[in-house]
């Protein structure tokens, strides 16, 4: 993870942070020795060119601490929107791989962590962090004045530090829960808003505001804990060095009573003291938004470790389609039991394959292990002799087309939709919309092929939806098709359009999985398989198939009672 983060710009970007720490912190001198000279040399020689000298020097001085503050601010934006953009890619895709592995929606949070993140690194806590190491100079420079006004500041300084160590430690768990809270509670509301039709029709949502209020309200109160405890500490820092102050001013005043010390070292030493006590005080105050700076980093630090680590694969030549499973175990993620065990079969290129099977069989399942989504527990699937995972996604997904057994297009137009998201030649949108037949369905939309879709877009129906999908999985002329249940939501224009959609692409030599329970569709089949309890039950010719399954359906019917 920290390689991730420390880029080389990062890295430079560092190092002039700490120069510039260096000088700021230098410069925050002018002020204290500035009031050293005033109390006692000009006012004790009463010489204006040394007040004007000084003071013409302090202005320019301090200006430049100005400047150089300006500076640190923005090289700290800049890291911060450096570390997104090194970030960003990483993420975005371990994210979709996460949602791979689960087979269900996730959550965005890796996105706000990475708001979090950059809104803190572009905020003053990390530069108070980084004055941090600068309090014990300040402090030795203080004993320098006088070793009674030293030992105050550090006694001072210590009281503060144990505040600030306890703060933390007891802000952390608080701070922890609240987000743990607030992502299950958008967890929730995310799941739900899927279903939005389901939950009004059926009077849900009522139930559904008070779960998720529940959570809310949780989050909420933690929060708010949280907030109250950070604040007390923040305050009691905050009074602490008030009275330390006047602590320091009060000592110096008896040190210049006895004549070991003078006026100015006792106005002096307090402005030294306030600063060095600046970072811890500032450090207390941003400790909420560092605290969940951190956690927020701990957790795509966890996501990258699961999914970011994968080696590029070599690019390999484009296969022909030839398929070969052998021995094929697969377990879902986070499960132990087996969903399919024992597959083995070779489709040469251009063959169509047919897979049916009672529900929960696990025909889904071996669609995505034969697309490379989920990796075997045992067994191999190749394709062309090179198993899946020596192919890089994208470069293998341009060979491809798929049609899920739930279609749901992305936010975008028809025509991104169609060509994946990739720039295309028009004319190769059409062909693939022309291919699937719904070329006339889709000019009939508002704009087009440039109707939006998704999110704010147009609402395509059941069978609209499906029929762009099957434009999808033809645009390109994939070599190999799996398609899961393509019939569902069709109506008999749709089903005759898929019906020719298939055969289209056994005439083109490509190599198709079909998965359905449409007996017309087997047609196009050279070979079928039976998937049942997780274990291929029969494969070989769909008419001994289709024989076999009306064999068990009349078997089942004659053992119904009358």
């Amino acid at each position: 993870m920290t390689r991730r983060l420390v880029t080389p710009g990062i890295r430079l970007s560092l190092f002039l942070l700490l120069g510039l720490g260096f000088a700021v912190n230098t410069l925050l001198l002018t002020s204290p020795l500035y009031m050293l000279q005033l109390y006692d040399r000009v006012l004790t020689s009463r010489s204006e060119e040394t007040l004007l000298a000084l003071s013409g020097l302090a202005f320019f001085l301090l200006l430049g601490y100005g400047l150089l503050e300006v500076t640190r601010t923005r090289i700290m934006v800049d890291i911060s929107v450096e570390v997104d953009r090194s970030l960003g890619d990483e993420v975005f895709t371990s994210l979709f791989r996460e949602a791979l592995l689960r087979q269900e929606s996730v959550s965005a949070q890796p996105f706000r962590d990475m708001d979090t993140i950059r809104s803190v690194l572009s905020g003053y806590g990390i530069i108070s962090l980084l004055d941090l190491p600068w309090a014990p100079f300040f402090i030795i420079l203080i004993f320098l004045m006088h070793p009674l006004l030293g030992w105050v500041a550090l006694a001072g300084a210590i009281v503060t530090l144990i505040i600030a160590i306890v703060s933390e430690r007891l802000s952390r768990p608080l701070m922890k829960d609240t987000s743990d809270h607030q992502m299950a509670a958008a967890r929730f509301v995310d799941g739900c808003l899927g279903n939005s039709d389901a939950i009004h029709a059926m009077g849900m949502l009522d139930n559904i505001r008070n779960r998720w209020l529940a959570s809310y309200d949780l989050s909420v109160n933690t929060g708010a804990s949280a907030a109250e405890r950070v604040s007390s500490f923040a305050g009691a820092t905050k009074a602490l060095r008030i009275i330390l102050q006047s602590t320091m001013l009060g000592t110096g005043a008896w040190l210049v009573l006895q004549n070991e010390a003078s006026a100015g070292v006792m106005i002096a030493a307090s402005i030294i003291f306030g600063r060095a006590l600046a970072p811890l005080e500032q450090s207390i105050a941003a400790s909420r938004g560092l605290l969940s700076a951190v956690g927020a980093l701990k957790r795509l630090e966890g996501l990258l470790a699961r999914h970011g680590n994968d080696a590029e694969p070599m690019e390999l030549p484009a296969p022909t389609g030839r398929l070969r499973v052998e021995n094929l175990a697969l377990v879902p993620p986070g499960g132990d039991k087996p969903l399919l065990q024992g597959v083995s079969f070779t489709l040469n290129t251009g063959e169509v394959l047919a897979i049916v099977g009672p529900s929960a069989s696990g025909k889904s399942s071996l669609a995505r292990s034969l697309l490379g989504l989920w990796r075997p527990v045992r067994g191999t699937v190749r394709l062309d002799d090179a198993e899946l995972s020596q192919w890089d996604g994208d470069a293998l997904g341009q060979y491809i087309g798929y049609v899920p057994q739930n279609v749901e297009l992305l936010t975008g137009t028809v025509r991104e939709n169609i060509t994946r998201f990739r720039e295309a030649d028009p004319k190769a949108v059409v062909d693939a919309a022309v291919k699937a037949r719904c070329h006339p369905m889709i000019l009939a939309l508002p704009d087009g092929y440039d109707s939006f879709i998704g999110a704010g877009g147009n609402r395509l129906s059941g069978g609209q939806s499906q029929r762009v999908a099957l434009a999808r999985c033809l645009f390109g002329d994939p070599i190999l098709a799996v398609l899961d249940e393509p019939d569902a939501n069709l109506d008999i224009e749709g089903l005759s359009a898929l019906d020719k959609a298939i055969g289209g692409l056994k005439e083109r030599g490509a190599t198709v999985i079909l998965i359905t329970h449409n007996t017309r569709l087997l047609r196009h089949a050279d070979k079928a398989m039976l998937l049942a309890n997780g274990t291929m039950g029969y494969f070989g010719s769909p008419r001994e198939l289709m024989d076999k399954l009306g064999m068990m359906k009349t078997k089942v019917a004659s053992e119904q009672p009358e």
